[in-house]
């Protein structure tokens, strides 16, 4: 999920029309989007650029990024170095950053000509890489585990993808554990991090220390996706399989 100006988008698995647009103020759906070339089992995540007035999808199996121009409807394609899974907007140069997971790596993208800006590939024992975040300070924040990986974790990682802190460990349900840490964001006024904590059907509040704060909202079902609309101060959180989108107000 993501937004532009009033409208939210949310990333379908379908083939046709892949994108649902709704409006941010009241949720009434507003129309769909086609995205050509991205199959529903292959679109993993979307974010927006709101100066270029764009949407990104990543493109699994096709290892490339879809863009859709918002203004003209025109749809293009970029190749990425692995396997593209979750993305997000560089802070100041609204570059896309994707996370690749064959090998676990954090590719920057020129957000004017698609170009890799940078590689960072990280330290060997961050298995399935799911997504990445910059932070005011220009550190990356990482989340990686899934099913029965060793380790489930958020990670703040340098520029030579060592992790320099971390919260969680092996798998597990309590305070300091993760099970599929599966999607991050980030509220630049508390200075706070959401985690989607996906087997564990709940979203974790973590400092930018990556210290437990509390959790937030109730009653969400294998949480997916996450996307924090700074304005309204809303969390949406996209649910697997079929229960839609939770909103909790912060």
């Amino acid at each position: 999920m993501t937004s532009v100006d009033d409208k939210l988008f949310a990333l379908l698995d379908l083939d046709d029309n892949q994108v649902a647009v709704y409006s941010i103020n009241d949720y009434q759906l507003l129309c769909h989007l086609h995205l050509h070339g991205l199959e529903g089992l292959s679109a993993i995540d979307i974010t927006s650029c709101v100066p270029y007035n764009c949407l990104y999808a990543s493109d699994w199996d096709n290892e490339c990024i879809h863009i859709y121009d918002l203004s003209s409807s025109a749809v293009d394609s970029v190749s990425v170095p692995g396997s593209p899974f979750g993305l997000s907007v560089t802070l100041g140069s609204c570059n896309l950053l994707v996370t690749c997971q064959e090998p676990s790596t954090l590719v920057e993208l020129d957000a004017d000509t698609g170009q890799v800006v940078r590689e960072i590939t990280l330290q060997s024992d961050i298995e399935s890489l799911n997504h990445a975040v910059q932070l005011t300070s220009g550190e990356h924040v990482v989340c990686h585990g899934y099913k029965n990986d060793d380790l489930h974790q958020v990670c703040l990682i340098d520029d030579e993808g060592i992790v320099t802190c971390s919260y969680g460990g092996q798998r597990g349900s309590d305070v300091g554990q993760l099970n599929v840490p599966r999607h991050l964001a980030v509220d630049e006024d508390s200075q706070c991090i959401f985690v989607a904590d996906l087997d564990n059907n709940r979203v974790v509040l973590l400092s930018l220390a990556l210290e437990f704060v509390r959790y937030v909202g109730e009653g969400v079902s294998r949480p997916s996706r996450l996307y924090f609309h700074r304005t309204t101060r809303r969390l949406f959180v996209g649910q697997l399989w079929g229960d839609g989108v939770a909103v909790i107000q912060l």
